[in-house]
């Protein structure tokens, strides 16, 4: 009887799926036009934010409409992050930037930062990432 309940219950234990982590959407406002593509900085605390060269991870995204896209990463640990993110127009792979710094692309942080004389900081724009928290709605700034 023992070896009997032994087997019924390792086979469910094995065979059960762990259950699938809910990919973090980003619900970007504002796209004027399609474009180039989006291309989205994933930051941790360590990383230097708003770098582009020190990310923890980064995304691309085509744009498919004009208006609201929804962007899902699936591939992200729950946990705290910041995020950054341009629309490369001309796919040259690097925010355009004017003589003094100021970005000539559309951008946006999230917690939907605005930034005015400087680039925000980490703490600024920090989220966290969670089972009960995986949607973050950011409006992309058109200067």
């Amino acid at each position: 009887m023992k070896s009997t309940f032994f087997i019924v219950f390792a086979s469910l234990f094995f065979s059960a799926t762990p259950m699938e982590q809910e990919p973090l959407t980003i619900t970007l406002t504002n796209v004027k036009t399609t474009e180039g593509n989006i291309r989205i900085g994933i930051y941790e605390a360590k990383n230097d934010f708003p770098n582009e060269n020190d990310t923890y991870k980064n995304k691309i995204f085509k744009i498919s409409k004009t208006g609201t896209l929804i962007l899902k990463i699936k591939d992200l640990p729950y946990g705290k992050y910041a995020i950054g993110l341009y629309q490369d127009k001309n796919k040259n792979k690097k925010l355009d930037t004017s003589f003094f710094g100021a970005p000539k692309e559309p951008f946006a942080f999230s917690n939907n930062i605005k930034p005015r004389f400087s680039a925000p900081s980490y703490k600024d724009c920090e989220i966290t990432y969670s089972a009960t928290n995986n949607n973050i709605k950011v409006n992309l700034l058109n200067y």
